[in-house]
């Protein structure tokens, strides 16, 4: 879902529906903040929220407001499935293979009923909640995606840099 702030958000799922909230962080390369709450039921729902007023999601949420942004589904061979997908005319795009984590790609909208669709195979427990990781500490910007992992600002990895991604995304 995109979401101006996510406290919003925050009070009706985890407050009143029981979600449990399992990871987020700040994505400075482009300029998102992400929160992943985790249903009663096994349901996911992931609040995104724009750093930066000129990021693509603070554009996103001027032009359509505040809602639903995409589904995420996961499959077990992503190669077979974007075969599948292109044989039957889907429009692909962001396809991402380089990361043996997080192998992703997209389905343009216009082909997809209006809704944005992410496909990924990930090895990675996305169940589980992160054992320091809390939604308040998200919030007050203490955690940074940085690969396929979230690392708290006082443990990042010697290869991050905020003014190098920083600098990717905003044109700085």
């Amino acid at each position: 879902m995109a979401v101006r702030d996510p406290r919003r958000a925050i009070a009706l799922f985890r407050d009143v529906f029981g979600a449990q909230f399992v990871v987020g962080g700040d994505n400075h390369q482009i300029g998102i903040r992400s929160m992943v709450f985790k249903l009663p039921t096994n349901v996911k729902v992931e609040f995104l929220s724009p750093l930066f007023a000129d990021s693509y999601l603070a554009r996103y949420l001027d032009e359509y407001g505040e809602g639903f942004h995409h589904a995420t589904l996961f499959v077990d061979d992503i190669q077979s499935t974007i075969r599948d997908l292109e044989s039957q005319g889907f429009e692909l795009v962001d396809t991402k293979l380089d990361d043996t984590h997080w192998l992703e790609t997209f389905l343009r909208p216009n082909s997809t009923f209006g809704c944005l669709i992410q496909v990924v195979q990930s090895d990675l427990d996305w169940y589980q909640p992160h054992p320091v990781c809390t939604p308040e500490s998200v919030l007050n910007g203490e955690w940074r995606w940085w690969g396929t992992q979230v690392w708290h600002v006082s443990a990042l990895p010697a290869d991050y840099s905020e003014a190098r991604v920083t600098r990717f995304q905003r044109g700085a």
